[in-house]
């Protein structure tokens, strides 16, 4: 079973030379590894700055410890008056202006960290800005839809996606969804970005990739320029809940009341009232028109294939 990229082809014109990611144009002096060419909208301004934005005496609205094999990163996101400044131990500062469409990096040594943390928060703060739906997910393009894959880390999340790609299906996001709140969802392709962990890597870049860092936590690998098209909006067709079990391989659909607590759980909301109003109707929205399904599967490499092929048939056979 193959997947068909032929949807993803459009005539060449000037705007498909431009970086895009989320549906962002970037407008930037930068050469960025892991962007998109063509299908951008606003224009998001990136640059590099020898400022480092410390933080003083503020507290941070979020912190997060991110743990790897070999690794413990901490990132911290501030704001006040409207500007948002993040850090993360293993990336440096950014500094966030949603309402100019601007984030400014701080120098730092680990080019593709950098990288891959400025399409992650930084980005997400300028996409809830828009009126954005983010949800911790990857996505793949399956039937012309795009297919989301929620769960938390270490879910099998990037290793189902990769298993998708594999087959010849788009990759649109490995780790964060970015999805428009109107009437009819669609979904931002993101970065070409892949972080593999060692053990599901077999020393050879699977077809489609380029490997960019070989890490003791991580493999880090690109999607090709054909394989990754654009960045043009692509429908939501489902969302798919990732779910463990002992040996067998099943979906069942779940109602919208079912799901809005663990969409709560995985989406990037802001404090206060207003802005939980807004997510959980956003949120509400979301499950009422959006397919919903918990795919049960054991976390074993043997079943990817079984995986892929009920998961395949049954987001096909949606109308």
């Amino acid at each position: 079973m193959r997947g068909n990229l032929s949807d993803t082809v459009h005539e060449s014109n000037e705007d498909d030379k431009a970086q895009s990611c989320f549906g962002f144009r970037i407008c930037s002096s930068e050469q960025f590894r892991f962007v998109r060419h063509g299908g951008g909208g606003e224009v998001l301004n990136v640059r590099r700055t020898a400022e480092s934005f410390e933080a003083g005496d503020d507290s941070p609205i979020f912190t997060w410890t991110l743990r790897d094999p070999n690794a413990t990163v901490n990132a911290r996101l501030y704001g006040r008056d409207g500007i948002f400044r993040f850090w993360a131990s293993d990336a440096g500062w950014y500094r966030i202006d949603p309402a100019t469409w601007t984030i400014e990096m701080s120098d730092h040594a680990d080019e593709i960290r950098k990288e891959q943390r400025l399409w992650g928060i930084p980005t997400m703060v300028c996409a809830r800005h828009r009126g954005d739906l983010v949800l911790h997910a990857a996505a793949a393009e399956i039937a012309g839809g795009a297919v989301l894959l929620a769960a938390p880390g270490r879910f099998g999340k990037t290793t189902l996606a990769l298993a998708l790609h594999r087959g010849g299906y788009r990759l649109l996001t490995e780790d964060s969804a970015c999805c428009t709140s109107s009437s009819v969802p669609e979904l931002y392709p993101g970065p070409t970005s892949v972080r593999l962990r060692p053990d599901m890597f077999d020393g050879t870049a699977p077809a489609g990739t380029t490997v960019t860092a070989v890490r003791d936590d991580r493999i880090h690998l690109a999607l090709d320029s054909q394989r990754a098209g654009d960045g043009r909006p692509v429908p939501l067709k489902a969302l798919i809940f990732l779910r463990e079990s002992a040996d067998r391989v099943f979906l069942e659909r779940v109602n919208a009341g079912e799901a809005l607590p663990d969409l709560w759980t995985l989406s990037l909301r802001f404090r206060g009232t207003d802005e939980h109003r807004r997510a959980f109707g956003q949120l509400g929205h979301f499950a009422s028109v959006v397919p919903i399904w918990n795919l049960h599967r054991p976390l074993r490499s043997a079943t990817l294939d079984e995986v892929v092929a009920r998961l395949v048939d049954t987001v096909t056979a949606t109308v």
